[in-house]
């Protein structure tokens, strides 16, 4: 919920702008489906952390807009004084790694190179984000702090982009000695 409190702290937005501005600013460490989103924002709604008001569209449903309260701002500030608690992370692709002898290796290459196209086309994205939509946001006190965030999830795409391609070198290292071997399962 602290989520939608901090974006409304940029201003007032509607539950599907708010879907919108989680996919492109927080997305790569974050995410937040409309089927949270929305239970979540009544409930800020009722605890008095945000307020809503209808806006009138022609042709078009009604738009409800939220905006944080002072109490929502208390409680985002309580909640940013608190240290995060460390996950750990589920990786299944690594899982899959790890017990990767059982099957044929040219299948784990194919999940290494999903992988690396998939994240190839993330680093694309955070030059974007960070190029574009922060530069272009340079007027709001946080920006500095999205720049953070964004260069975090650069350096991190950038770290798998390394590992996968040296993983691919390994895999395809061991694909030719197990069929040299004629011991690829």
């Amino acid at each position: 919920m602290e989520i939608l409190l901090g974006l409304l702290t940029v201003g007032s937005m509607s539950g599907y702008d708010l879907g919108q501005a989680i996919r492109s600013s927080v997305g790569h460490f974050w995410n937040e489906s409309y089927g949270q989103i929305y239970p979540n924002l009544k409930r800020l709604k009722s605890e008095g952390f945000v307020t809503s008001k209808t806006q009138r569209q022609k042709g078009r449903p009604d738009r409800h807009l939220y905006s944080i309260t002072r109490q929502g701002r208390e409680r985002l500030a309580a909640w940013l004084a608190v240290a995060p608690q460390p996950e750990i992370p589920r990786n299944e692709l690594l899982l899959k790694l790890f017990f990767g002898s059982q099957v044929p290796t040219e299948v784990l290459i194919g999940y290494v190179e999903g992988m690396l196209e998939r994240e190839r086309r993330a680093a694309l994205k955070f030059k974007k984000v960070a190029e574009e939509d922060i530069a272009q946001n340079r007027q709001y006190p946080d920006a500095p702090y999205w720049t953070m965030a964004a260069r975090f999830g650069q350096l991190e795409l950038e770290a798998h982009l390394r590992w996968a391609e040296e993983t691919l070198e390994e895999l395809r290292r061991i694909a030719a000695a197990r069929r040299n071997s004629g011991k690829e399962p």
